[in-house]
């Protein structure tokens, strides 16, 4: 019985972690590649799952159990129908912002066979109460069985579903998991119509189960609201934190591929632990610990990358882990008898829907920087408040030594922030060689003498967490979109656009600056040997293109009778770039400047065959070259575009990722030659004004690289140590990283 039930939660728990990155990843071209794709989608995906939570708690609420199965029955065949699952809806968006186009799509594409699956954990585990079994009192434990399948099929797609199979066979191994899915649920639901024996509850709707003719078995009183709303409280943090960790290690620490699966991994890994009947790492122990937690990563964060990526990360995930077992082990501790499984369940998948709509809809909206990571931390820390049906820390029993201590609860982290302040402008004032971030780092590390007091100690964090990002040096320029968080700092004598941690662009504050390109773009680097080969050529370049905008820096190599045509799919990138109190290389360029708002392979698909005599890729999610951009079709694309004796250059510089692999097996494919460069000669410019650049250039036959093919520093493709071609139906991470 146990294994009959575990098993199908099992499947349909791993069936919802395959389609969450699949369906996603076959969005991406849609949208840019966007890394916030996946943020959206995780908030479709926990609204899906509180739609097939209410559906298994309103069904055992109004049903009888012979009707239960039959009514599950017949909607477990409904997603048959539609099966293959694949992308719909894609030209149903237009005019929609992209978080809710993401949405839509989802909706149209997985939405019905998603929330059948999905109602698969709480529904059983409620039939399995009613079967009689020694272990029906108490089903939660196969909770754990449903989020093993989970992780089990977080981590199988990565690592043996993507680099084996295309989308289109994804699709086709997912629909035969559904069937089989489908098969165990319907055995289940056939033992439960014939050995059905037991329910549990007696308050409301589920006395109306007695009609079965068995019974009810005495739970106690129900609920509380305010303990009904501890369990939503407890669901959302962690599922916020899981997004909040998620962006702000990839936004300013460093955007690693597959960056994702390890907090996913560590959210379904707390759970299993929580409701597994052995608690190896109970609530209490997390409670404890996770201060030290917090003060640590908020050394990392005050600190920044004067602290090595690995241990920020490091510390960042540790945190998260200890966070999500004090949630997750307080929800395990307060679970309900069997009568209200399905509420609870509910109520845990209202907080995921929260979470996902701060993380995803509000934040973005709301705030310039990854504030909502910090004031999740804050959150974690408050739940330290109390265990279940007691006070965590030396709460007084006095009742007014209780007010009293409430009151120093507000006015203590008030006083600190006032004399942090002071000490910060103290130490300005005076010239002392002290950072204000070890001062805040000091002080934080101090406040754990009151970590017996929790709300003191939580909110003593948030004031320290609230000067560290408010009363820090402020950039000339910050925004936040779907696409990512945009700064704009002043750096001595030049001008740095950032997205997230990685550089996108800089400018001199000179009168020439604008005719200077630095960091990537350097006239001494790959880009600018290019573009002084094409002026060398007989044939005048007239028309370029560039996939991707940045500060504008390209712009620089403009000529009079050019134009220059930039596709930019984030309309506030192109807003820093025209502003000329930001970046000037747009507006004093000498070639005619045309700025194109969308993603770029979709609206360079629109320009006439044989536009372009350059054709640029430079556009980044991050510090990745979105697939689309380099897959065979794509390039197939581009070579039309081109025109006789026209080239591609493409932007491959990445610390994780070797994009050139990638680009040099789309080119081939189509037939094209190339030539590769990484340029790690950043002394040949003043301190600041070049980075370390990886360019490509392709074109139709060598006589169009001209010059370049002698020139030693560029290798031909032939020669890069590997070649790797991906597709509009194939691409693979894990093939193409760095080791």
């Amino acid at each position: 019985m146990i294994a009959l039930f575990g098993g199908a939660i099992f499947v349909a728990a791993g069936l919802v972690f395959l389609v969450q990155p699949m369906i996603a990843k076959a969005m991406l071209p849609t949208f840019g590649g966007a890394p916030q794709v996946w943020t959206a989608s995780m908030v479709f995906f926990q609204a899906a799952l509180l739609v097939g939570y209410s559906y298994a708690h309103l069904v055992t609420q109004h049903l009888r159990l012979r009707r239960q199965t039959g009514v599950h029955l017949g909607l477990l065949l409904l997603p048959i129908l539609a099966l293959p699952i694949a992308l719909k809806g894609t030209d149903m968006i237009a005019g929609m912002s992209p978080a809710f186009g993401v949405i839509a799509i989802l909706t149209l594409s997985v939405g019905l066979p998603y929330v059948v699956v999905t109602a698969t954990s709480p529904l059983l585990q409620r039939w399995f109460s009613s079967t009689g079994h020694k272990a029906a009192a108490d089903p939660y434990f196969l909770y754990s069985a449903g989020n093993a399948g989970s992780l089990l099929g977080l981590l199988l797609y990565p690592f043996l579903v993507e680099p084996w199979l295309a989308v289109h066979d994804q699709g086709l191994l997912w629909s035969a998991g559904y069937v089989l899915f489908a098969a165990l649920c319907a055995t289940c639901a056939i033992v439960v119509a014939r050995r059905g024996v037991l329910v549990y509850g007696t308050d409301g709707p589920t006395g109306a189960l007695a009609g079965d003719g068995v019974a009810a078995v005495d739970e106690g009183p129900a609920p509380s609201m305010r303990r009904r709303a501890g369990w939503t409280f407890r669901a959302f943090v962690p599922a916020s934190l899981l997004l909040g960790v998620t962006t702000h290690l990839e936004t300013d620490i460093a955007a690693v591929p597959l960056l994702w699966v390890i907090p996913l991994a560590i959210y379904l890994v707390t759970f299993i632990l929580a409701f597994s009947p052995k608690r190896i790492f109970p609530a209490e122990l997390a409670g404890r610990l996770l201060p030290y937690f917090v003060v640590a990563t908020f050394a990392t964060i005050v600190l920044g990358h004067s602290i090595p990526i690995w241990i920020s990360m490091l510390i960042g995930y540790s945190t998260f882990f200890v966070a999500a077992m004090l949630a997750h082990g307080q929800l395990a501790d307060d679970r309900p008898g069997p009568s209200w499984l399905t509420r609870f369940f509910l109520l845990i998948a209202v907080g995921g829907v929260l979470g996902g709509i701060f993380n995803a809809l509000l934040a973005p909206a709301i705030f310039d920087q990854v504030l909502e990571y910090p004031i999740l931390l804050v959150a974690a820390l408050l739940l330290r408040r109390t265990r279940v049906g007691s006070a965590m820390g030396d709460e007084p029993a006095d009742p007014v030594r209780e007010r009293r201590a409430r009151l120093l609860d507000l006015i203590v982290p008030a006083v600190v922030a006032l004399v942090v302040l002071v000490a910060l402008v103290v130490v300005k004032a005076i010239g002392v060689s002290v950072s204000g971030a070890l001062v805040l780092t000091v002080v934080a590390a101090g406040s754990l003498v009151m970590v017996r007091r929790p709300v003191r100690f939580g909110l003593t964090i948030g004031v320290l967490f609230a000067i560290t990002f408010l009363a820090g040096t402020s950039p000339l320029f910050a925004d936040r979109t779907f696409f990512g968080v945009h700064r704009v700092i002043l750096d001595g004598d030049r001008h740095v656009y950032l997205s997230g941690a990685t550089i996108h662009g800089a400018e001199l504050l000179t009168s020439d600056g604008a005719s200077t390109p630095l960091s990537y773009y350097h006239r001494t680097g790959p880009a600018g040997q290019v573009f002084a080969m094409l002026g060398d050529r007989a044939r005048p370049v007239q028309d370029v293109g560039v996939i991707g905008l940045g500060a504008g820096a390209l712009a620089a190599y403009g000529e009079p009778g050019q134009a220059f045509t930039f596709y930019e799919i984030d309309p506030v990138v192109m807003h820093l770039a025209s502003d000329p109190s930001l970046f000037t290389y747009l507006r004093d360029s000498k070639a005619a400047i045309h700025l194109v708002e969308g993603d770029g392979r979709l609206r360079i698909a629109t320009a006439p065959d044989a536009s372009y005599d350059v054709i640029v890729l430079d556009a980044f999610s991050s510090d990745a070259i979105p697939a689309h951009l380099v897959t065979r079709e794509a390039f197939a694309l581009y070579e039309q575009k081109l025109r006789p004796g026209g080239v591609i250059l493409a932007n491959v510089t990445n610390s994780y990722l070797d994009v050139a692999a990638v680009v040099a097996g789309g080119a081939q494919s189509i037939g094209m030659v190339g030539l590769a460069e990484t340029d790690t000669d950043v002394a040949a410019a003043p301190a600041g004004e070049k980075e370390v650049a990886s360019w490509v250039v392709l074109a139709r036959s060598p006589e169009d690289l001209g010059a370049l093919t002698s020139d030693p520093r560029w290798t031909p493709l032939d020669k890069l140590p590997r070649t790797v071609l991906w597709t509009d139906d194939f691409s693979n991470i894990l093939s193409v990283l760095r080791p």
